[in-house]
């Protein structure tokens, strides 16, 4: 999936920007830029680096989108979406600190940022393992509810 962001630059674009005033083409230029991202971690780590490098100058994201590539949906179109599954049928889904340390594991294993407490809560994990092992219990749980609701006993 790749990341798309608009983002204008300097006080009085961003004035104009909120005032529906047009750009002029030297503006567009210098201030309005178009940026791509190929994962989520890369694009915080940008916004996170824009910010401390140039601080002093203002700045606005102004449009952001998510895109997938052509190949990615060729791909997702036969794949299983286990996580709306569990999402259905999982019980108490909202309230699972199961559920939450699934998604601290997936972000740790994706490379996108996780806080620092829970950072050092699982340092020693082997993190693939220790989420594999998580969510095909999580997904057991959910698909033993789905049946029974779709087949009481009687």
């Amino acid at each position: 999936m790749k990341y798309l962001a608009e983002i204008i630059f300097g006080k009085d674009q961003i004035r104009k920007y909120h005032n529906n005033e047009t750009l002029n083409d030297y503006e567009k230029i210098i201030n309005l830029k178009k940026y791509i991202f190929e994962t989520w971690a890369e694009r915080n780590a940008f916004y996170k680096g824009i910010g401390e490098a140039i601080g002093w100058l203002e700045f606005q994201v102004i449009k952001e989108s998510g895109e997938k590539d052509n190949k990615e949906e060729k791909e997702d179109e036969h794949k299983f979406d286990y996580w709306a599954f569990i999402e259905k049928y999982y019980p108490k889904y909202s309230h699972c600190d199961n559920i939450l340390l699934s998604d601290i594991l997936t972000r740790k294993l994706e490379g996108e940022e996780i806080c620092e407490q829970d950072e050092e809560n699982i340092k020693d994990w082997n993190i693939r393992k220790e989420l594999f092992d998580l969510d095909k219990n999580l997904l057991c749980e959910a698909f033993e509810n789905y049946f029974n609701i779709a087949y009481p006993k009687n």
